[in-house]
């Protein structure tokens, strides 16, 4: 591609100089900011913008080798010159000279009186504050200087001189377009206190693609052209909610969501285009969700025929939902009622046991009473335990599983046999030291080998009955699980067994809330994290009775047999639970259609 191209079906034309269009590096960090004062450096330079750039052109249209390596020589130099300056100019090394300055004057300069006891223990705090203040910024510089991260710092103010005005100022990029990686948060903890330094939208568990998002509209003009395609994770994670903003400041054009579709064969990206103008935010924009990848009449057509007309101001700071003006007319009025479900059970809320090795702190009922028949102690701390796939609405889950439940502090002498049984797996065990990369042992922490990797601080709310659900599920599936029963990291509860609340929580109507909400994952999963189900709006009836006698019915029928049809019965749950929101005829339409 860099040496031909094709300018038909059949004649051959040599592409122009490409490879000084073509530029390599880390493109999230960079040493200096794209708003640098260039105008020092253009003064003391005896290099202009206007020069850079005739540099640069004169390379694209070589006509000789020997032309084209002395205009890269010239361009090497052009950018060691500004790079120069500008460092020169940097706030930091600026701030340093004047420390120095200040520093220098006052141990240097003869003094014409003797000083007071007092003016010269003032005179000593100044030289100790200047000289740690110069010291502190001294190394700053030179961490940056040294620092790893910027051996492949992309300069955007040396390599575009098409993008700066004559004074040297960043104008921009008329289009950015883009598909950045798609690289976990997990992997980025070399750099995470650069962006934490550097970019608006940062947060500690923020995928890489976020960065890049920020990072192509500061580079883009005003009113330039932004088209990128990213995970649509962003509209709903809570890590999204910074990026969010800044796209909202924007003007939206268009976006299109292919939610949980395959695209990719060989990758589960969930992708979606976002299509923005660097310009004042507009009132809507449209919007496509893609439900196939079959398209008869071609892709465009699909999009046209199935968009929507969507309400910035409806969407919610703390989910975007990609749905018409009704749907969001509902979602708003919900937002509206009550107080968030957090509010209602005052933020006791709590999710399940993480063991960080399951294979040891798991077991059969079969090792459960091995162990109790060699030490009947070990029944204290053997508990019933739940999966996140065993609870479904409104069931009783059996456990099949149980819970080797050695919390914090516990003396593992007074549990022989559990003893016994932990050590075969001490090595995977053991907590590595922190910074390790080995792969045996738990991660680093300061509990023992044979804890429980999480403090489980509310470990007895456990021992109460509880509303609990699935972090993973189809749909909103709430049950009632009794006391003692523990439950595993991909469950929550939370310790009450009000029938009402199991009631709306269950409804069509939290249903089509959730959602709206929540992200979703390959076959339509809800992720239902606390952070979105804390934001259910809750509105709790005055007289129960008339849930409670439902619910009643529906779990003795369901303990009966968890498959029996109890629809009518859910379905005059949903009636009691429109009334109770006030939802109107048509809105309960919405409601149900969707």
């Amino acid at each position: 591609m860099k040496n031909a191209y094709y300018k038909n079906s059949t004649e051959l034309e040599t592409l122009p100089n490409i490879d000084i269009n073509i530029k390599c590096g880390n493109s999230l960090v960079s040493r200096f900011a794209i708003d640098s004062d260039l105008s020092q450096a253009l003064k003391k330079s005896k290099w202009s913008i206007d020069s850079y750039r005739i540099a640069v052109d004169t390379y694209r249209n070589a006509e000789s080798k020997e032309q084209k390596r002395e205009m890269e020589r010239l361009i090497a130099d052009i950018k060691s010159d500004f790079r120069s300056e500008i460092s020169l100019n940097d706030p930091k090394a600026k701030k340093l000279r004047k420390l120095s300055g200040d520093l220098f004057l006052m141990t240097n300069q003869t003094q014409l009186f003797e000083m007071s006891k007092k003016e010269k223990a003032d005179w000593n705090k100044k030289v100790t504050q200047l000289t740690q203040e110069s010291k502190k910024l001294q190394t700053e510089i030179e961490e940056i200087k040294a620092n790893k991260i910027f051996e492949n710092a992309f300069e955007w103010r040396f390599e575009f001189p098409e993008v700066l005005n004559d004074d040297g100022d960043f104008v921009g990029f008329d289009v950015v377009i883009g598909n950045p990686p798609y690289i976990r948060q997990e992997e980025l903890a070399e750099i995470k206190l650069f962006l934490e330094q550097n970019f608006k939208s940062f947060t500690g568990t923020a995928d890489l693609f976020v960065y890049f998002i920020e990072l192509g509209l500061n580079v883009l003009k005003q009113e330039g052209d932004f088209i990128f395609i990213v995970p649509n994770k962003w509209m709903k994670a809570g890590y999204g909610k910074k990026l969010r903003e800044i796209i909202k400041s924007n003007k939206i054009e268009k976006i299109i969501d292919f939610g949980d579709l395959p695209v990719f064969e060989e990758a589960t990206t969930y992708p979606s285009i976002l299509s923005l103008s660097k310009s004042k935010s507009s009132i809507n924009f449209y919007a496509t969700n893609i439900t196939t990848l079959n398209f008869p009449n071609g892709i465009n057509n699909f999009i046209e025929d199935n968009k929507i007309e969507v309400l910035i101001d409806e969407l919610n700071n703390e989910a975007w939902t990609l749905s018409d003006t009704a749907i969001q007319q509902v979602l708003s009025k919900l937002n509206s009622k009550g107080v968030s479900l957090g509010e209602f059970v005052n933020h006791k809320m709590f999710r399940g046991i993480l063991t960080g090795f399951n294979e040891a702190f798991i077991i059969d009922e079969t090792t459960k009473n091995k162990l109790i028949l060699a030490d009947s102690n070990c029944a204290d701390i053997i508990k019933p335990f739940l999966d996140g796939k065993d609870i479904k609405s409104y069931q009783t889950p059996k456990n099949k599983k149980w819970l080797i439940f050695t919390r914090r502090g516990l003396v593992i002498d007074s549990y022989s046999s559990i003893l016994v049984h932990l050590e075969i797996y001490k090595e995977q065990l053991t907590p590595k030291p922190k910074g390790s990369k080995s792969l045996n042992g738990r991660k680093p922490g300061s509990y023992k080998w044979f804890e429980i990797q999480d403090s489980v601080d509310y470990h007895s709310e456990f021992e109460k009955n509880k509303i609990v659900w699935a972090e993973t599920s189809l749909g909103n599936q709430f049950c009632i699980v009794e006391g003692g029963v523990y439950l595993n990291k991909t469950s929550f509860m939370i310790p009450t067994n009000d029938l009402t609340l199991l009631a709306i929580l269950n409804s069509k109507l939290v249903n089509f809330y959730l959602d709206a909400i929540v992200s979703k994952v390959r076959g339509g999963y809800f992720s239902m994290s606390k952070a979105y189900v804390e934001t259910v709006p809750m509105v709790y009836p005055k007289h129960t009775f008339p849930f409670i006698e439902k619910v009643n019915k529906i779990i003795e029928i369901k303990k009966e047999n968890p498959l029996a049809d109890t629809l009518d019965l859910e379905n005059e749950i949903d009636q009691l639970v429109y009334q109770l929101y006030d939802l109107t005829e048509e809105e309960i339409k919405i409601v149900e259609k969707n």
